[in-house]
């Protein structure tokens, strides 16, 4: 829709604004991976507590500045454009990012145990899928790449549907282990991150009005199979995640 990052635009205005988001999401992004290493790979939840702290207070402050300095530009220029209207959109997406990063380690730090067998392999797909979107999202706005964003669109949606489909399967469960309810959580919070940054996205190939809504391009998807089928898409990533925290 808007060519976020042209290189004509001044580091003032909502060129200023704009690379505040990216900050913001990338902010985000390091707040997510931070988080999984404590829920999904055992590390000491301790250790990380101020630094997850630092990250989500970082994330929400980057939201109210975006917030006031939209309010000065438009004062400035005595109207509301929409490029305006967007970024107060996807801002709040980002910020949402931040929080499930965040709920993400307390799940990691208050449930009984790590996740175990198929669910903790698809948990860590999930992880790594979400970290390599996270990075092709930020390179899409940079760019405004709108195949790139329409990519992710299309990855999101489907990751989130596997979401849905493994959460549907825990709660039939006739005997439930103490994983269950955590890991409900967790892939319900991993859909919702999903499900942000595909409306972040959605910024750059949807017009103002279908800001959100991207079920014409999902309808393109030709992606099959489900997390564990991807796994050897993932599997160094994984290997090394695995090695750095012993698991």
């Amino acid at each position: 829709m808007f060519n976020w990052f042209n290189s004509s635009k001044t580091v003032s205005g909502i060129g200023k604004i704009e690379s505040d988001f990216i900050v913001m999401f990338q902010t985000a992004s390091q707040e997510f991976q931070l988080a999984c290493q404590v829920a999904l790979y055992g590390r000491n939840a301790d250790s990380v507590r101020e630094e997850i702290s630092d990250y989500d207070k970082a994330v929400n402050k980057a939201e109210r500045r975006i917030r006031k300095e939209l309010v000065v530009h438009c004062s400035v220029r005595s109207m509301i454009d929409p490029e305006s209207l967007v970024m107060m959109s996807i801002a709040k997406d980002a910020e949402r990012l931040g929080d499930y990063a965040k709920n993400i380690y307390d799940m990691g730090e208050l449930a009984p145990m790590l996740p175990q067998g198929e669910e903790r392999e698809q948990l860590q797909i999930l992880d790594m899928m979400i970290r390599k979107l996270f990075a092709r999202s930020t390179e899409a706005l940079q760019k405004h790449d709108e195949e790139l964003a329409r990519q992710v669109i299309i990855e999101c949606k489907w990751a989130g549907e596997q979401c849905d489909k493994i959460t549907q399967k825990l709660l039939t469960l006739e005997e439930p282990n103490r994983r269950t309810a955590s890991d409900v959580l967790m892939f319900r919070f991993m859909k919702r991150m999903l499900s942000h940054m595909r409306n972040i996205c959605s910024s750059i190939v949807q017009p103002l009005h279908k800001l959100d809504f991207t079920k014409k391009i999902t309808k393109k998807s030709t992606l099959e199979g489900d997390l564990l089928s991807r796994k050897a898409e993932f599997q160094a990533e994984l290997d090394a995640e695995a090695t750095r925290w012993k698991m």
